[in-house]
């Protein structure tokens, strides 16, 4: 758990999927509808982007 703090793919992947869980959930928040959907797009595109790109060769 240690690595997914240093790691940024492992540190965004965490906190918005934590984010997600909390605006969705929490019944206290009511965020607009707006909102809600650029935070879900942002987070699908993300995490699309981390775990299709193909990682450099060195």
């Amino acid at each position: 758990m240690k690595k997914a703090w240093s790691d940024v793919k492992s540190f965004v992947t965490i906190s918005m999927t934590i984010g997600l869980i909390i605006l969705l959930l929490v019944p206290n928040i009511n965020p607009p509808n707006e909102i809600v959907a650029l935070y879900c797009t942002s987070y699908g595109a993300i995490i699309t982007y981390f775990f299709t790109r193909k990682d450099s060769e060195k």
